[in-house]
């Protein structure tokens, strides 16, 4: 029963976000939503983070190394032009709104992800590349998202929703007092940022890597290899779960009081994957137009939202007045996973 809602949810991805998000706006607008609590970011991190991470196959990391020449494309991409398009587009674009653009900077920032191996595979594209284009972009995104958003953070103004506030640490919140971060109010910096991804990320990363250990120790690699899809989809169903909580919150109230925040957050977004999405292309016909240059096109057109949405959680959590951040990340699903199907079609025939 349990394998056959995820694969459900596996197959009709699309209609599952879109109704966890009407879902949770429909509790908002009957009962008024819920208070953020800390349970959101652990849960996240677990259900949705963890289990997206484990069908990283860190084992053809060292053959990824020869593809040097591709990895660095794929990170001058992710770390230069993509966060340059984002500043660009939301200084035209979402200039008014500072948290909408720090929504779609931190977006900019997430290359790769599961969507990326998945779309990769469908597409015919050197698998090997792929995954050291992921890992390698994860663990400089690891490095640089902190210092990045720290930086964007301090030169925008962030309108005060004073209502919104809390004094609580989420961090000391799940460890029942035993460790103090400070993360309740108070201006964000690099620190907070970092222990932030630490939590989200980090933690979960190691996780993923020691769970392939245990399970290849336990059992074999292709236990592993059978079980990798149904972390995928796992992965998928925390997704869901996550977004139908995030939406229920009462912090919604703005959107239903400010709805042009949907549409000035669409048009950016959609210049962002479109100008990304050609010049990606662009270099993927002209200097590669072979399985290796797939990967890169994977690796750099898509964004690990996934990702993006759990740190988007803890930001919010240290600063209610950024709340409005994660409605460009829940809208780029509908502009990624249509966008894909049709990409990887056509590479597909491109072989």
């Amino acid at each position: 029963m349990v394998i056959k809602i995820l694969d459900n949810i596996q197959k009709y991805l699309f209609l599952w976000i879109a109704g966890a998000i009407f879902s949770g706006l429909a509790v908002v607008a009957t009962s008024g939503g819920y208070p953020f609590s800390p349970f959101i970011c652990l849960l996240a991190a677990l259900v949705m983070i963890y289990p997206s991470l484990v069908p990283l196959d860190f084992g053809k990391l060292k053959i990824s190394l020869k593809d040097h020449k591709l990895i660095f494309i794929s990170l001058f991409f992710n770390f230069l032009i993509s966060p340059a398009l984002a500043l660009l587009l939301g200084y035209v674009f979402l200039n008014e709104n500072p948290a909408l653009w720090i929504g779609l900077i931190l977006l900019s920032l997430l290359p790769g992800g599961g969507m990326a191996t998945t779309w990769a595979l469908k597409s015919r594209s050197d698998m090997p590349s792929i995954v050291g284009i992921v890992i390698f972009n994860l663990l400089a995104a690891i490095l640089i998202a902190p210092a990045a958003i720290s930086y964007t953070l301090d030169r925008m103004e962030i309108p005060d929703q004073s209502e919104l506030a809390s004094d609580v640490c989420p961090i000391g919140s799940l460890s029942g007092g035993v460790m103090s971060c400070g993360l309740g109010g108070g201006e964000m910096n690099s620190a907070k940022i970092g222990l932030a991804v630490f939590f989200i990320v980090v933690i979960p990363l190691i996780m993923a890597y020691i769970s392939q250990k245990i399970i290849v120790y336990y059992k074999n690699r292709e236990h592993l290899e059978r079980l990798k899809p149904v972390f995928g989809k796992a992965s998928n169903a925390g997704l869901i779960l996550i977004l139908f909580m995030l939406m229920s919150l009462e912090n919604n109230k703005i959107i239903f009081s400010n709805p042009e925040l949907i549409a000035q957050s669409i048009f950016p977004l959609v210049w962002y994957y479109m100008v990304i999405g050609i010049m990606t292309f662009a270099v993927y016909r002209k200097f590669f137009n072979n399985s290796k240059g797939k990967a890169l096109f994977w690796g750099t057109y898509l964004r690990y939202i996934t990702l993006a949405l759990g740190l988007a959680i803890s930001f919010i959590f240290q600063d209610p007045n950024l709340s409005t951040m994660i409605i460009p990340i829940i809208l780029s699903y509908f502009i990624q996973i249509p966008s894909s199907f049709w990409l990887a079609k056509h590479l597909k025939e491109n072989i």
